[in-house]
């Protein structure tokens, strides 16, 4: 006789139990909010969780812990809502959308900023640049802080001040069991190391405390756009821009252009070689690295100086949420005529306008941070390779995937270790140990083993406890 076994309940008593001491919002499906709150970036995951928890402070995150351990339902974590591989929902279990937690407090002396879990990047943006201060933040402003710092944090400026998380000095986390505990340099250092890098394995992270740096709010960024047939010069004058400075931080990417006023109409919709990004040095020596480039003749050219904040929208309109999005991104040793080809052949072949093919440069201060300091692993590649596969209808989703794979597996003879997982969409044990390389991967587990040995933290880039 088969034995059947029955999916975890929520209790209506345990549910109505929290509701007496849950200062934040409690959401079912039936309640009008639902469809809103439980939408995330990646429209590939239409998920349906039986209710969505929105707490106030600390203490409700143990209490929505609490009832994921007792009913025994799936727990996920939402911050941003960006997650590509969509950790950020779950069907049939429980959300903990942390987005109501939105404090921040900025100390220019000590040149530090506290941050609650439900920030985003636009948010602390604009707070830190109003003292002249800033850290590594994500390209789309609305990307969420702690799930972007813990999984890497790769921005514009991290050739200059390194990922967001080599700027992590603390973080306040409730484990599994509900305890609330700090990391730093001074208490549980190696949570510390974890979370740098090692993702949303250990606990929820309800603050963290970032070390700020110098940066001018009037930055020199924008965008320019070359016809395709300029791709190979475009590509080797990037190449050899890339390590003019640390100040240079920015990306070649085949995109469509997009039918704005800025944008030539005999343009609009076409496939075009993007220049973007910023140089955060001073204006004159900015235009000595852009004078080969403008050589080349842009199609259009909006690089000039502008306020930091704005640099970081510049792709936010090619980032909405909702679209089906399957991504994968590599490191790559060498950037030679044969990746060229592989990057510009993709581009041309892309199945869809909305998929962008990009490089970035590496090195510069990522390299200068010692390999196993934090958990993210090669920090030495010169270059990295992302496919960002976005897509609008849902019946063409298994083209747009293959084709992805497809330029990944061109590119496998280039690939080196350590890649962000911000950036993949699917996340394997293969994938885990080309991100964090085998030794770092045991290391995280012997933190997995101590702050989480149940895995009730499964929905990210996940770490299994030994058990």
């Amino acid at each position: 006789m088969a034995s059947t076994t029955s999916a975890p309940e929520l209790e209506a008593d345990a549910l109505e139990q929290l509701r007496g001491d849950f200062r934040g919002d409690i959401v079912e499906p039936a309640d009008p909010t639902y469809d809103e709150l439980r939408g995330v970036f990646n429209g590939m995951f239409d998920r349906r969780p039986r209710v969505i928890l929105r707490p106030a402070g600390a203490a409700d995150v143990i209490r929505g812990i609490g009832l994921a351990r007792t009913s025994g339902l799936p727990l996920a974590i939402r911050g941003g809502g960006h997650s590509v591989a969509g950790f950020s929902s779950v069907d049939d279990g429980i959300v903990l959308d942390l987005r109501a937690m939105r404090g921040i407090r900025v100390d220019p002396q000590r040149k530090t900023v506290r941050v609650q879990a439900g920030l985003n990047w636009g948010e602390l943006d604009r707070e830190t640049q109003a003292f002249g201060l800033g850290v590594t933040g994500g390209r789309v402003t609305t990307t969420g802080i702690v799930g972007f710092t813990t999984g890497t944090g790769s921005g514009w400026l991290e050739r200059k001040f390194g990922f967001a998380a080599d700027n992590v000095l603390s973080a306040d986390v409730v484990t599994a069991d509900g305890e609330v505990v700090t990391a730093s340099e001074d208490e549980n250092q190696e949570l510390l190391w974890g979370l740098k890098g090692g993702g949303g394995n250990f606990g929820v992270v309800t603050e963290m405390e970032f070390r700020l740096n110098p940066l001018t709010p009037i930055v020199y960024g924008g965008l320019a756009a070359f016809p395709p047939d300029k791709g190979p010069e475009v590509v080797r004058a990037w190449r050899d821009l890339s390590n003019e400075s640390d100040d240079v931080g920015w990306a070649v990417a085949n995109v469509t252009a997009p039918p704005l006023s800025f944008v030539p109409e005999e343009w609009h919709g076409k496939h075009v070689v993007a220049v973007l990004g910023m140089i955060a040095g001073a204006h004159d020596q900015a235009e000595k690295v852009m004078k080969p480039l403008r050589a080349l003749g842009p199609v259009f050219d909006l690089w000039q100086p502008m306020p930091y904040t704005m640099v970081q929208t510049l792709i936010d309109p090619a980032n909405p949420y909702g679209r089906q999005n399957y991504w994968r991104a590599h490191n790559i040793d060498d950037l030679d005529d044969s990746v060229i080809d592989t990057f510009l052949e993709a581009g041309a072949s892309r199945p869809s306008p909305f998929t962008a093919v990009i490089m970035l440069n590496g090195g510069g201060a990522i390299g200068r941070v010692g390999e196993n300091d934090t958990a993210i692993s090669g920090r030495k590649s010169p270059f990295n390779f992302h496919l960002n596969g976005m897509w609008e209808d849902p019946a063409a989703t298994d083209e747009n995937i293959a084709w992805v794979k497809s330029i990944s597996k061109a590119l496998a003879p280039h690939i080196s270790e350590g890649i962000s997982l911000n950036f993949a969409t699917e996340i394997g044990d293969d994938a885990l140990k080309e991100s964090f390389g085998a030794k770092k991967v045991e290391r995280l587990r012997a933190l997995k083993d101590r702050y989480d040995p149940a895995n009730v933290f499964r929905m990210n880039q996940n770490i299994k406890p030994t058990g």
